[in-house]
């Protein structure tokens, strides 16, 4: 009986303790995995997965506006009382295709949409030379899409009570602009009535688009923590859903301090999973209509080796585009979010950067 007993060997550690190691490994590289990101998807694993519940039948049946793929490449224009930068020539040359102008506010009455940071005064006579520089850009075959919202003052929405008034001001925008998309930045979305307002209004614009064969897009752009999204933004997004919008993409906004690229993508992961039950879609499918948007207070938040880290994530995810606000980061990092490889797509889109911003695909 005693020889049938195992033995250890003199000098190595017993049994119990490698057992323990072991397991303390597999649970270290498991949590390292996932947050590094994950292998390609093919298109037809999504249809594989259960399919997420849709916020109503009719919000099942929604799918993102027909037309030529958006772009992935989104540069900042800021408007202001002075000189508004023309991006035609930049966009010639860095090969960008896609530029969001902001950001539109509720003027003095509440139901008029003005220029944050522009004098009611000046407001159209900036909008006239905002309206030419879409036009430009319109027949170069670029995208100019206005953003309402933004940190400047209150949306439209939560300032206009009148629904009429304020699918009047949204649709003067865009009959000045003819956009091929707009883009909605809520500060604050707690406010029930105006996410009803908001939706309602952009749901009769998209229709009155469709009917006209010309596809009205509409992203969210919204904030972000490790957690994922609030729930009083999820809860926007399906009020919005409910009343009929095709919501084509969230862009998420996260903070960004030195060394903190793993809570990046970690919002990203978080974002992604809460958004599946909103959006009704999974997998690649659901990261095409995500964007990334790390927000610097310094160009050092963000270096050369962790652009390269989020170049290969949005390649692997099939991330819809990255971005950068605040503080622009150093030539070096801007080169690499643009450069070959994972950085750039395969319509060959490129960096710039206007107005102290800068966008990457």
């Amino acid at each position: 009986m005693e020889a049938a007993r195992p033995t250890e060997e003199t000098g190595n550690p017993p049994r119990a303790l490698v057992r323990l190691g072991a397991v303390a490994l597999a649970v270290g590289t498991g949590v390292a995995l996932w947050l590094l990101p994950g292998p390609v998807q093919p298109e037809g694993e999504a249809k594989q997965q259960p399919r997420a519940p849709s916020a109503t039948p009719s919000a099942a049946r929604q799918r993102p506006a027909s037309g030529p793929a958006m772009p992935r490449y989104r540069a900042f224009l800021r408007v202001s009382d002075g000189p508004v930068p023309d991006p035609s020539g930049t966009a010639r040359t860095a090969g960008v295709r896609w530029f969001v102008l902001g950001h539109l506010i509720a003027g003095p009455d509440g139901c008029t949409a003005r220029w944050a940071g522009v004098p009611s005064a000046r407001a159209g006579a900036v909008t006239g030379r905002v309206a030419g520089i879409a036009a430009r850009l319109r027949a170069d075959g670029r995208h100019a899409w206005p953003v309402f919202g933004g940190p400047g003052g209150p949306e439209l929405s939560a300032a206009c009570p009148d629904q009429e008034r304020l699918t009047a001001a949204y649709r003067q925008v865009i009959d000045a602009l003819r956009p091929t998309g707009i883009d909605f930045e809520i500060n604050d979305p707690s406010d029930p009535a105006a996410s009803r307002r908001r939706s309602a209004a952009i749901a009769l614009l998209q229709r009155e688009a469709r009917d006209r064969g010309r596809p009205l897009r509409v992203t969210f752009t919204l904030p972000a923590t490790e957690r994922g999204l609030a729930q009083t933004d999820l809860a926007m997004l399906r009020t919005a859903r409910a009343s009929g919008v095709t919501i084509d993409g969230v862009d998420l906004l996260v903070p960004l301090r030195p060394g903190g690229l793993i809570r990046l993508l970690t919002a990203a992961r978080s974002a992604h999973r809460q958004l599946a039950a909103v959006l009704g879609v999974t997998g690649r499918a659901l990261w095409r209509r995500m964007g990334l948007t790390p927000v610097l207070d310094s160009p050092a938040d963000l270096g050369p080796l962790q652009a390269r880290r989020l170049a290969v994530f949005r390649a692997r995810t099939g991330l819809g585009w990255l971005s950068t606000g605040g503080a622009r980061p150093g030539d070096e990092t801007v080169r690499v979010l643009a450069g070959p490889g994972p950085a750039r797509d395969d319509q060959g889109e490129s960096v710039a950067t206007v107005g102290g911003t800068t966008r990457v695909p």
